[in-house]
């Protein structure tokens, strides 16, 4: 188990000083869009929100983590992971420090197949310290220039398109069908072709677990992209690995139009699929 626990002075003379509710407008921005802070994670998704929280899902290190997120407002953003190689919890508390505002980072965290005390768990202490030493630094600076500016944050703002379409396209190639239902909205719809519309998380992973039933794999190359607001288009080539052992490759077109949490709530596959049964 590695526990480690650092405080930082918010107002260290650099201009503006920062007051609580600007440490907290922060501390959810990180929460909720965290590739902006934190160097090591490359993708997060929104998956799921609930009063006094939410669920995303993060590629931190190259590894998959899930983290329930519990705001306790301008006092404590706690991070329980549930998934991952690396569980455990993580705490961004606001405080004082001999009078000072302070905000103070602390995580307890278990690796799998990791002894204690080993030579491996004291690289990944020292690593996702430092991950975290910056991310605090930056976080501030972010919101230092936010108050200077008087332009707010953007809070937890859907991924990024570009980083959104490879996190749906990885967990397709995955083939993980409730991994990839996790992103659709209660009523998010998804379309293959000219097919029946799958409604909601539970028919979206269904749909796709049958179709997954009929081949051996797949992965998809993006060729070109295009965003605007909240809807992406991807133009593909999406190789299949068919049951008797050749593979085919075709071209593939989505649609996915998000809602303004991140969630999925419209998403459209147009391709011919019979060469992947011919």
């Amino acid at each position: 188990m590695i526990e480690i626990s650092r405080t930082l002075v918010v107002n260290d003379g650099t201009e503006p000083a920062l007051s609580v509710d600007d440490v907290w407008a922060g501390l959810l921005e990180k929460a909720g869009n965290p590739m902006k802070y934190v160097r090591s994670i490359t993708s997060c998704s929104i998956v799921d929100r609930f009063e006094g929280g939410l669920v995303r899902d993060i590629i931190h290190a190259g590894q998959p983590v899930r983290e329930v997120i519990t705001f306790h407002p301008e006092k404590l953003v706690h991070f329980q992971r549930t998934h991952g190689t690396a569980r455990g919890t993580i705490d961004n508390e606001i405080g004082e420090k001999n009078g000072e505002l302070a905000l103070t980072f602390t995580f307890r965290i278990a690796i799998d197949g990791v002894e204690a005390g080993s030579a491996q768990e004291n690289e990944f202490a020292g690593h996702m310290e430092e991950d975290y030493l910056d991310a605090v630094r930056t976080t501030l600076r972010a919101v230092r220039e936010s108050v200077a500016s008087g332009t707010p944050l953007g809070g937890d703002a859907p991924t990024p398109g570009p980083d959104f379409i490879r996190d749906v396209f990885a967990r397709v190639d995955a083939f993980d069908p409730p991994r990839f239902a996790e992103i659709f909205a209660p009523d998010g719809v998804m379309v293959f072709a000219n097919g029946d519309p799958m409604v909601g998380p539970t028919a979206v992973e269904q749909g796709v677990g049958g179709f997954f039933s009929t081949i051996n794999g797949l992965s998809h190359r993006i060729l070109h992209e295009w965003h605007e607001g909240n809807a992406s288009v991807a133009q593909l080539e999406t190789t299949y690995d068919r049951k008797d052992g050749k593979q085919v490759t075709i071209p593939v077109v989505s649609i996915i139009r998000r809602r303004d949490d991140g969630l999925v709530d419209d998403y459209r596959v147009y391709f011919d699929i019979a060469p992947v049964f011919a």
